[in-house]
């Protein structure tokens, strides 16, 4: 009786792994966390809705074209406004917090030319990893919006990434031509993005603020 129900508890595990290492379970499950992730973004941005103002703000005051970044706290918006009057910055940070953790870190890169500007949206988990990531690119070169999804599962890995061109005038949907998508030799819709709260370029900032 006992080799039988090893016998079948091994059937079992061989039919599930052969199941769960199909192309149909997989995308199912990818499916699913696709929902999960939306969903949490949801409450997330419930979460940043209600409290409006950011917990901290951080802000690169070193030289646009410094070889390394020099990075501040500021504890309100009001701190962080007052500094601008005498420091520029173009590579911002708003940062919300719950329970204690980063749950979302807003970007907002520029230039001092003023002909782009950059939103990059991080939906963070509990366990600190990215779970979504949002980014719309404006700029005057091609006049264009870029926007870009990217749907993290917890190791870092893209789900599900989507890519749209859009009229920076009618905000239309526009196809863009090839030298439309270069700006510099760059390209205009590369992203740079955190994985995790402990790769935010800020962290050691962070260090005793609740």
């Amino acid at each position: 009786m006992e080799n039988m129900k090893k016998l079948r508890f091994g059937i079992f595990l061989l039919v599930f792994s052969l199941l769960a290492s199909s192309p149909v379970f997989a995308q199912t499950n990818k499916k699913a966390e696709l929902k999960r992730i939306d969903a949490y973004s949801k409450t997330i941005d419930a979460f940043v809705k209600k409290h409006k103002s950011p917990q901290l703000i951080f802000a690169d005051v070193s030289d646009y074209d410094a070889d390394k970044p020099e990075w501040r706290r500021y504890d309100s918006e009001r701190e962080f406004e007052k500094a601008r009057e005498t420091v520029e910055s173009y590579n911002t940070a708003y940062v919300w917090r719950k329970n204690g953790r980063i749950v979302m870190a807003n970007f907002t890169l520029s230039s001092p030319s003023g002909d782009w500007a950059q939103y990059v949206y991080h939906y963070f988990r509990a366990d600190g990893s990215a779970a979504k990531v949002e980014s719309e690119l404006r700029t005057f070169h091609g006049n264009l919006i870029v926007v870009q999804d990217f749907y993290l599962d917890p190791k870092g890995r893209v789900l599900k990434k989507t890519l749209k061109y859009l009229d920076l005038e009618t905000q239309k949907p526009k196809k863009p031509s090839k030298d439309d998508l270069l700006d510099n030799g760059d390209n205009l819709y590369r992203v740079e993005y955190y994985k995790k709260t402990s790769k935010l370029p800020f962290t050691a900032l962070l260090k005793g603020k609740k």
